[in-house]
């Protein structure tokens, strides 16, 4: 019985370990029967069973080893999965061996064996438990946060930001004509673009902003620590950003994108809902007055 083929998945989102760690169960579930089977029916060890914890012998060892260290498995936690791994191939050759020869395997050996197999199967439970609750987190399209944690963790820094007196702003942004972007190109094209933004968005935020996917082409922002002379500079970087090089989408294609912003600073005794509210009627101001701006509230802007 040969291993199983490479996981095609590589470490680049929470599904794709979230895929690979549940293959890799599957594998290894695989591989305790065929290491069963071998030490109660007597029957020689399956080619798999012999290799140990060798590369060639699981497409999980394959993969780490092809992959370890990059993206998301730079966590420890995958090189304690990886280690409880080969632990439990090793011994189960060594105990294959034994049997194989004719030597009775000790009880606290086969013991060993079976917890190192719990022990790996329980590295493996907490990794898609912590990544599957990351995939329920994060918005699929742009990896950014959800409206769920984006409510949870924008009410804890709006609650600071009222208690300590610092200044905050929250802005939303939205791609400029987007449904055009759909309509002409299909919404494939349409998610490229959504995935892009979110991309040069991340790269021109402060180490300690945040932002959150607020639904279609919507971003919302929070800019702690941010005046509104600090807020406006980090927004009109945001809108540069976009605004300064087309974004390549298919076969070529590169699409000019822009986006409007409206921004509204924290303010003691107004409600989160208000904020919110301040800062979308800021952005629709920047669309009617043309798009590809950035709009701060002001009281005399109408509402």
């Amino acid at each position: 019985m040969t291993a199983a083929p490479a996981l095609a998945h590589r470490p680049e989102t929470p599904e794709d370990v979230l895929a690979a760690v549940g293959a890799a169960m599957d594998e290894h579930h695989h591989w305790m029967k065929v290491w069963h089977r071998a030490l109660v029916c007597g029957t020689p060890p399956a080619d798999i069973v012999m290799k140990g914890s060798a590369p060639q012998a699981s497409a999980f060892a394959t993969w780490m080893a092809e992959h370890g260290g990059q993206g998301l498995l730079q966590q420890a936690a995958f090189a304690e999965m990886k280690r409880r791994f080969d632990r439990v191939r090793d011994l189960g050759r060594l105990l294959a061996e034994r049997a194989l020869s004719g030597r009775r395997v000790p009880p606290e050996d086969y013991d060993a064996m079976v917890e190192a197999a719990c022990a790996f199967e329980r590295q493996a439970a907490r990794l898609s438990d912590a990544f599957r609750k990351a995939v329920a987190e994060l918005d699929p399209l742009t990896g950014l946060a959800n409206r769920v944690t984006m409510l949870r963790e924008l009410e804890a820094e709006y609650d600071r930001a009222v208690r300590t007196g610092q200044p905050c702003g929250v802005a939303l942004a939205d791609i400029d004509r987007f449904k055009s972007v759909n309509d002409t190109h299909g919404h494939g094209v349409g998610d490229k673009v959504l995935a892009a933004t979110a991309g040069r968005f991340l790269t021109r935020l402060r180490p300690y902003d945040a932002i959150w996917r607020y639904g279609g082409e919507e971003f919302l922002l929070c800019l702690p620590n941010a005046d509104e002379e600090t807020a406006l500079r980090i927004l009109e970087r945001l809108r540069e950003t976009l605004a300064e090089r087309p974004i390549p989408v298919q076969d070529g294609l590169e699409l000019p994108v822009t986006a409007s912003f409206g921004l509204a600073m924290v303010r003691t005794g107004e409600s989160l809902k208000r904020l919110i509210e301040r800062a979308d009627k800021a952005l629709y101001v920047s669309k009617r007055e043309g798009r590809n701006r950035t709009t701060l509230w002001q009281d005399d802007i109408a509402g």
